[in-house]
């Protein structure tokens, strides 16, 4: 029994240096990266798909009855400067959204922007805006009508590709095939006579261009940023108006200080009022549109939105259509159709994912790791293993 006496203590040594082993800490591996967190990409779900269409049928509306208004003031009542007229929306978007920031009515999401980021992101919105606007103006020095509208239905080609480029959208060949389906149809639609030149051209897209980057920030301010409509137009509309003064001053000074315009004002000032206002709500819809699908199928309805109206005038006024236009009709309609299913399919897509990763992040919590069970268990063994020896020594 004494030579069982003088074991056990060995035994018990090396049973307390395993259990020293077993119950190491071990480091836990660093975790994984989110690319989706440093990522510029925009991500939709299923969830903006109602608030899109509301949007969407918001702006359609609300863009034809601005349109009407300011074509009824510009040359119905001979007020002119487009400019002025054009900008008068977004400086009652200014300043409604300041009253309603400033009286608490609407809340600014935290953290608030800081100057530094309001520079760099706002800022340039603004004066894209401006170069937008005014090569709106100089192109039709060198480039008749017509052929102004034929190139507008570039504009959402030109969005895409600005936004794959940047990063806040990815390259999808389904979109390539739609997009360039609506822009042919839309070609088709346009009956394209007059002068132009190759510096009109030049202009034109370079409007496209400036169009597509003030798109990416604002996109960017309401989907990665995930501010509100009121709240963005709270940023974007004091930038947009200091770099439309410029505009107004140099292309239309003159002619705002000619005789008869200040009683034109007098006698129409409730087309002011409207186009203000409604002007406001086509900038605060537009803004929605691209918050829940995206600045791209924004683009894709203005041309939609086009192509109805010259149907309009077919119903209406009797204009006459030939084949190669009715084509384009349908080819831009079907185009523009393909789109809204992919979107619509890629929403779908990026709601079961977020569902997927959320049900897994709570398996996880509710089941933890074999790891910290194991270590547990051994840390149990390793106290109530002496108790048991206590008695083997004592004898």
């Amino acid at each position: 029994s004494r030579g069982k006496m003088s074991q056990q203590p060995r035994d018990d040594d090396e049973d307390d240096d395993s259990m020293k082993n077993s119950t190491t800490p071990t480091t836990p591996p660093p975790p994984e990266k989110n690319n989706n967190e440093s990522s510029l990409e925009s991500k939709y779900s299923a969830q903006n798909r109602l608030p899109a269409l509301l949007y969407t049928i918001g702006y359609l509306t609300f863009s034809t009855i601005t349109v009407v208004s300011n074509k009824h003031l510009i040359k119905d009542a001979g007020f002119g400067n487009p400019i002025f007229v054009s900008s008068c929306g977004t400086m009652f978007a200014f300043a409604l959204s300041t009253i309603l920031v400033h009286g608490k009515f609407v809340s600014v999401s935290e953290p608030k922007m800081t100057f530094k980021e309001w520079f760099k992101v706002c800022v340039p919105v603004g004066f894209f805006s401006s170069i937008t606007l005014a090569c709106a103006n100089i192109v039709y020095v060198y480039l008749s009508l017509s052929f102004v509208q034929m190139l507008k239905a570039f504009v959402p080609v030109v969005t895409y590709i600005t936004h794959v480029f940047v990063g806040t959208d990815k390259y999808n060949s389904d979109f390539t095939v739609s997009l360039l389906a609506m822009v042919l149809g839309g070609m088709m639609c346009m009956n394209v006579s007059g002068k132009a030149t190759v510096i009109g051209v030049c202009v034109m897209f370079g409007s496209h261009f400036a169009e597509a980057i003030r798109t990416v920030g604002a996109q960017w301010l309401l989907v990665n940023r995930k501010f509100g409509v009121i709240e963005s137009m709270y940023y974007f509309a004091p930038a947009t108006v200091v770099f439309f003064i410029p505009l107004v001053v140099y292309f239309e000074g003159s002619s705002l200080q000619a005789p008869g315009i200040s009683s034109i004002a007098n006698k129409y000032w409730y087309l002011f009022v409207v186009s203000s206002s409604w002007g406001c709500l086509v900038n605060a819809c537009g803004l929605g549109v691209v918050k829940n699908i995206g600045a791209v199928w924004f683009k894709g309805i203005n041309n939609i939105k086009n192509i109805l109206l010259l149907f309009f005038g077919i119903l209406v006024y009797g204009d006459v259509v030939t084949v190669l236009q009715a084509f384009g009709y349908a080819l831009s309609l079907a185009g523009f159709g393909r789109y809204t299913y992919v979107k619509n399919t890629q929403m779908l897509s990026e709601s079961s994912s977020s569902h997927s990763s959320k049900s897994g992040e709570r398996t996880d919590e509710e089941n933890p790791p074999l790891a910290s069970s194991s270590r547990t268990e051994t840390t149990k063994t390793k106290t109530a293993f002496p108790d048991e020896r206590e008695p083997l020594l004592q004898k």
